[in-house]
């Protein structure tokens, strides 16, 4: 695996930056650059390159697998955090992991078969005719509720006006990659984990870290005494500044850098 593909890829979005024609589309810029700087922290750059790769033609496959139903529901209960919005499968059926923190709600939300799922004729073709039109999604609202769906089907809008005024295959590639990011993050079924890492960004330059450290092995040791999951905070490493984050698929505390300004900033020179 190329563990300069994240790198690369951030280098070309800055150069496709010179497209964007308005606030909106540099702003689907910078939330691909923090999805992207996301994934490259918690070291999944291989597997993103992977998942990029072969978007097209592997199956679906769930982030994790149980002989039975009530092995799943043992899973769901006794996790500290369950990755809301991932597909598990649970003996021959798939769902999809809920887990509403805010309504102390947690559940197995089953997926219809291919056999369950029929569509009429004329059914099918309004689906199509409304694929066709592709209106314009509303722009995320700092006061609603955080929605990954939403921020990723709003930043493929605006990506896709850019594509309109490209020509080069690299660029082509880099915007394919921006946007399979969020389809990456949200089948890890990172949606919380990425919405506390957004956060982090922006206390980080409104607010002192909450603790520094000479070393990354002092800031190690006091992670490990933090709760699981721990709380969402930042601190400082020397001169550089990390979201404290928890994989929820494999139950891991992390420190997740997060990138000067001007990494983040596509106008940047």
């Amino acid at each position: 695996m190329n563990p300069d593909f994240i790198k690369m890829t951030l280098t070309l979005l800055h150069e496709v930056d010179r497209h964007a024609t308005n606030s909106d589309q540099v702003d689907a810029l910078d939330a691909c650059n923090a999805t992207l700087y996301f994934i490259q922290g918690r070291g999944e750059t291989g597997e993103f390159k992977a998942f990029v790769e072969n978007f097209d033609t592997a199956p679906v496959t769930p982030l994790l697998s149980f002989t039975t139903k009530a092995e799943a529901d043992t899973w769901l209960r006794e996790h500290p955090a369950p990755p809301h919005g991932a597909l598990i499968r649970a003996a021959n059926d798939f769902y999809t992991v809920v887990d509403v923190r805010a309504l102390h709600l947690r559940k197995l939300l089953r997926l219809p078969s291919p056999e369950e799922v029929t569509q009429t004729d004329e059914a099918r073709e309004e689906a199509e005719q409304e694929a066709e039109e592709v209106p314009e999604p509303p722009r995320p609202s700092s006061s609603a509720k955080f929605s990954l769906f939403k921020l990723y089907d709003r930043t493929c809008y605006d990506l896709h006006q850019m594509e309109k005024r490209m020509s080069s295959p690299e660029e082509f590639e880099a915007i394919r990659a921006a946007k399979i990011s969020f389809n990456f993050v949200m089948r890890e079924g990172e949606e919380y984990g990425f919405e506390e890492y957004l956060e982090s960004l922006r206390s980080a330059r409104t607010a002192p870290p909450l603790a520094s450290f000479a070393t990354r092995e002092e800031a190690d040791s006091w992670l490990a005494t933090q709760p699981e999951p721990p709380p969402p905070a930042v601190v400082s490493i020397g001169n550089e500044l990390y979201s404290v984050g928890y994989n929820r698929r494999r139950k891991m505390r992390l420190l997740i850098r997060i990138p000067t300004q001007r990494e983040l900033d596509t106008r940047a020179p």
